[in-house]
């Protein structure tokens, strides 16, 4: 389930659904054969990159008569266990008081601790929370672990997160998320408030950035209505309320959803561009999140990812006013170049060697609409959309296709001749970060929703030098341009 930006929304309720999950398993051409008709473990992402994070308590009980192991990845929220505003929505919640022994699944939950927390890179925790309907014993878990892993400990890593865990320990632990929440709050409001003064002035053209975010809310007590950048910053950092995703509201454009089944993560905070709303309207001028990124970069602010007209920023521990004081001049300063038609030589100087002066002549207004112009002509987003929701077919299971790389078993394929090849390695797309094709699946028919995506993707970046799209799995041709894709060599 995807919004107009094109963000990840969480998996609705009914796909939980015991019912629903037999059926898909059922449908799955690998399970044929299998030791078991039922699921064996499930794995839900638990606070995307854009901050959504479930009800894990409720979520288990959905889960537990399908499932007998739940594995929540909280890549990005080691830190949740620790502030009563993720209270009930974190792994580790899910207990004895919870639910019964008899149901109660065995949880996993994975955190790259070295994320938002102080931790040496590559540094990360496996925390299970065994049940006794489905056990894990200590040493078998550890022996096969240790077959991915090393069995040589890296000492100053495994230092960095005794560290991490003593930063969160007691009440200086939930100071320094408070502080995490509080400022990025304040940044929430500054960018909602400038924007409602750009237009309340009428100062033309009258256009900001926008967050994702409600813009209005109920409160808790009062039940009225009021508007978000109006909330005091101390109320919105510690009732959690404020942070419910409505069912069906605009601002989210998801559907399906149950009043307080996910929470928006106020830490992680997502600037949305002019040129498409959230339910997936375009309007007929847009500034894409490309160019923005690509701006901020000769600020020196670098950013986690970038999607069409969406970017998130992440506030973790130790982010203060100063620096996000900064990316807000940087905001307005870009406004003000697009506004006043700079030229594009001085606002992006890099972008002059790309050939064949590509950009020589332009303003950067005049980018912004062109790049708009194409985006909305390719629908990139409803590509990547319809992409993720008919998924490829599975031909082989994915270790299958492991074992051919090695052995000399692959070709790389233009994207153009890729119909109804196998897949020999993943294909991912950032963002969202999630792979649209996995080794061992059918890459489709040409003009089937897989191809179709990447075609659009190599015709973006043809069309755009120096925006190239971050895809794990594609391999640019330098001769050609082409998306070149790893698939199992046919028999001849």
């Amino acid at each position: 389930m995807r919004s107009g930006y094109g963000l990840a929304g969480p998996l609705p309720p009914a796909h939980i659904d015991p019912a629903a999950v037999r059926a898909r398993v059922a449908a799955h051409p690998l399970t044929a054969g299998a030791v078991s008709s039922e699921a064996q473990h499930a794995v839900i992402t638990n606070s995307t990159y854009d901050g959504l994070c479930y009800d894990t308590v409720h979520t288990a009980c959905q889960s537990a008569p399908s499932t007998p192991r739940l594995h929540f990845d909280e890549a990005w929220f080691a830190y949740a266990r620790f502030h009563p505003l993720y209270e009930g929505r974190y792994g580790r919640a899910v207990g004895p008081d919870a639910l019964d022994d008899e149901v109660r699944p065995t949880v996993f939950a994975t955190q790259s601790t070295r994320k938002l927390l102080a931790a040496l890179s590559q540094t990360a925790m496996v925390h299970v929370k065994s049940a006794p309907r489905a056990p894990v014993e200590h040493d078998r878990f550890n022996e096969a672990f240790m077959m991915h892993g090393t069995t040589s400990p890296f000492y100053p890593g495994i230092a960095s997160l005794d560290v991490a865990t003593a930063m969160m320990d007691g009440a200086p632990g939930r100071a320094l998320i408070d502080e995490a929440v509080t400022e990025a709050i304040r940044f929430r409001q500054a960018v909602v408030r400038t924007g409602r003064r750009i237009v309340e002035t009428g100062d033309r053209p009258g256009w900001f950035f926008g967050m994702w975010q409600p813009d209005t809310v109920t409160g808790p007590r009062t039940g009225e209505r009021t508007d978000f950048a109006d909330i005091p910053a101390s109320a919105l950092g510690q009732d959690p309320r404020y942070w419910y995703l409505e069912p069906d509201a605009d601002w989210h454009g998801f559907t399906g959803l149950d009043e307080g089944y996910a929470l928006l993560d106020p830490i992680k905070v997502t600037i949305t561009c002019p040129g498409v709303t959230a339910p997936g309207q375009r309007s007929e001028s847009g500034v894409p999140a490309r160019i923005l990124t690509s701006y901020l970069a000769t600020r020196g602010i670098v950013v986690e990812q970038t999607d069409s007209y969406s970017r998130p920023v992440l506030f973790s521990m130790g982010i203060t006013k100063g620096k996000w004081g900064t990316l807000m001049d940087a905001l307005m300063d870009f406004k003000a170049l697009h506004d006043n038609d700079a030229p594009l030589e001085r606002v992006l100087p890099a972008l002059a060697g790309e050939p064949p002066d590509r950009y020589s002549g332009l303003t950067l207004e005049q980018l912004c609409r062109q790049m708009h112009e194409h985006l909305t002509r390719a629908e990139l987003i409803d590509a990547l959309d319809t992409a993720f929701r008919h998924l490829p077919e599975p031909v082989l299971p994915p270790q299958h296709c492991y074992q051919r790389p090695i052995r000399g078993g692959t070709e790389r394929v233009p994207v153009a001749k890729a119909a109804d090849r196998v897949a020999a390695a993943m294909v991912t797309v950032t963002p969202p970060g999630i792979p649209v094709l996995m080794p061992g699946e059918s890459t489709g028919t040409t003009d089937g929703p897989l191809l179709c995506y990447l075609r659009a993707l190599e015709d973006f970046d043809r069309h755009f030098p120096g925006f190239h799209s971050e895809t794990h799995g594609v391999v640019l041709d330098p001769r050609t341009g082409d998306y070149l894709i790893e698939c199992l060599r046919q028999e001849r």
